[in-house]
């Protein structure tokens, strides 16, 4: 096997395979941190109504759990037969989301790849598919999704703070969006006060 193979290597070569290795997983890492810092930095700024997942511990550490319109995508009827095919837990998902007003974001249509087309106004965003329940009642369809930008880390110090104003107040992400649907979370606006991290690089 691999691992006999390895140990029958001389040390040399052993520890200069695991370098590179090391090496490799570095540069993965870094390249993900900087692509990231460039997302924030030149993505679309969406900024979109949310909700607090559990009002009574919103902060677990310093960390917010928010909920997305997208996170939980419900079909009725007809519409959902085309609109699901492709889709599959752990499989790719792009939802096209149209704006409404006062940064409320609702779903527009889904796909497993990258829609041909959307509106000017529309922002496409990319997650992973959590479950698909087609079952979830008569002519009913529920897709849970995840885009990694469920969990916020709220800057030291700032936790308690913020957490008495989310408890009262309406709270917004605010997104940055790549043009291949790649998303972050640039900061949160809660009572009208914007909240963001400053970029790494």
């Amino acid at each position: 096997g691999v691992m006999s193979d390895v140990l029958a290597m001389p040390k040399r070569t052993m520890w200069a395979l695991l370098a590179l290795v090391a090496l490799m997983q570095t540069a993965v890492l870094a390249y993900g941190v900087y692509a990231r810092d460039q997302l924030l930095k030149d993505g679309r700024e969406v900024v979109m109504q949310v909700t607090p997942v559990d009002p009574r511990d919103i902060f677990r550490g310093d960390y917010v759990i928010l909920g997305f319109p997208m996170s939980m995508i419900e079909y009725t009827g007809e519409k959902f037969g085309a609109l699901s095919e492709g889709l599959e837990p752990g499989g790719e998902i792009y939802v096209t989301m149209t704006p409404g007003s006062d940064n409320t974001w609702s779903v527009a249509k889904v796909s497993a790849s990258y829609p041909k087309e959307s509106g000017t106004a529309d922002a496409v965003i990319k997650g992973r598919v959590e479950r698909i329940d087609r079952h979830a009642g008569p002519d009913k369809t529920l897709v849970n999704a995840r885009f990694g930008i469920e969990s916020y880390f709220v800057p030291e110090g700032t936790g308690k703070e913020l957490e008495e104003k989310v408890r009262d107040q309406k709270i917004q992400a605010i997104l940055a969006v790549g043009p291949d649907g790649a998303v972050a979370t640039k900061g949160l606006i809660v009572g009208g006060e914007r909240h963001v991290a400053p970029p790494l690089f």
